[in-house]
């Protein structure tokens, strides 16, 4: 009569073992498609000043530059498409849109090839706080190195 229930307190130990051995295997083999960024990827940051929003950022690279650019006023909850040109055969990759300090979710953006620049139709929400500063992290490769530029973004309020 004790069998069934040392085998049900048995039971009671080794499940919560087996699913955080599960949790702990899924995090190892699934997080690098929820974050696929390259490991040797270039962090390069826009002059000092500048402001997507209000002016096109050019970052200079090995051998020419990238301009990045929106419209002149980016609203919240409205379409808008982030541009992203250059000198260089780029291959484009996405953006993500992060506000510093506040989880915002998943604001990632693919970079479409148009003629002889890149577009990433985009979209931002609102922060509850009333917020309009982002960043945009723009990625792409050249030369068989990828790269990720950080631009300080500002919305204008509705």
């Amino acid at each position: 009569m004790n069998q069934p229930v040392s085998k049900t307190r048995a039971l009671l130990y080794i499940l919560p073992l087996l699913v955080l051995i599960g949790i702990a295997a899924a995090h190892f083999w699934l997080r690098p498609l929820l974050d696929p960024t390259p490991q040797d990827q270039q962090s390069l940051t826009a002059a000092e000043g500048c402001l997507l929003g209000v002016e096109a950022c050019r970052v200079d690279l090995p051998g020419g530059w990238v301009s990045i650019r929106g419209p002149e006023q980016i609203l919240p909850m409205r379409d808008f498409d982030l541009i992203l040109e250059s000198n260089l055969p780029l291959q484009g990759d996405e953006v993500s849109y992060v506000m510093p300090g506040m989880d915002m979710g998943m604001n990632r953006f693919a970079l479409q090839h148009q003629g002889n620049h890149w577009v990433a139709p985009s979209a931002l929400a609102m922060c509850m706080s009333g917020r309009l500063d982002w960043v945009a992290q723009v990625r792409f490769s050249y030369g068989g190195q990828a790269y990720e530029v950080s631009v300080p973004l500002l919305m204008t309020r509705p």
